[in-house]
């Protein structure tokens, strides 16, 4: 659980520099497919190739790219895991810029309703990010309220980006998500 918040926080947070080399090799590929999910995508590795480390050194497109090469060749996931891998791809593929490819990535992860000790609600925030990346600003609200009134730090933090997102719902996803000037309260 501390995991995914502190993924969930620094999912939001712009990289502190500019792109590196985002170059990939096939020995790259090859290297992010013996990982397990958590090295791979939950930020449990020092290679520079996994989506993770991609992700934060601001290589969204090769982020994606690794992605989708894990899921094709990589281990066996859970369902969950599977969900989490297709979800930080469409957002990989948003902050690059490729929104409209995003858009059916965002809507596959949603995910079966699973209970949790904190009252986590994915599903509205994927139906959140969804709505903003498809211009359905009725869908994006609807989840920006569900979740302001929704406890747990998990929903506090995904409400906060949601309304990144309303305030700067005509910029490009990359520019609402990390922009100061669509940061709120």
């Amino acid at each position: 659980m501390v995991t995914l918040l502190v993924a969930l926080v620094l999912q939001s947070t712009p990289p502190l520099t500019a792109p590196a080399d985002c170059s990939l090799s096939e020995a790259d590929r090859v290297a992010n497919r013996a990982l397990t999910f958590e090295q791979f995508d939950q930020y449990r590795s020092t290679l520079r190739s996994t989506a993770w480390n991609l992700s934060m050194a601001g290589c969204h497109a090769a982020s994606a790219e690794v992605d989708q090469d894990y899921l094709v060749h990589g281990p066996i996931l859970s369902d969950r895991q599977y969900v989490v891998v297709r979800w930080h791809m469409a957002l990989s593929l948003a902050r690059a810029g490729r929104e409209a490819e995003a858009i059916p990535l965002a809507a596959a992860s949603i995910a079966p309703v699973e209970p949790s000790e904190d009252q986590f609600d994915w599903n509205t925030y994927v139906r959140g990010v969804w709505g903003f990346l498809s211009k359905r600003r009725e869908v994006l609200e609807a989840s920006l309220t569900t979740l302001k009134a929704a406890p747990g730090g998990r929903n506090a933090i995904n409400a906060r980006a949601l309304g990144r997102l309303s305030k700067c719902f005509d910029s490009p996803y990359a520019e609402a998500i990390e922009a100061e000037t669509c940061a709120v309260d």
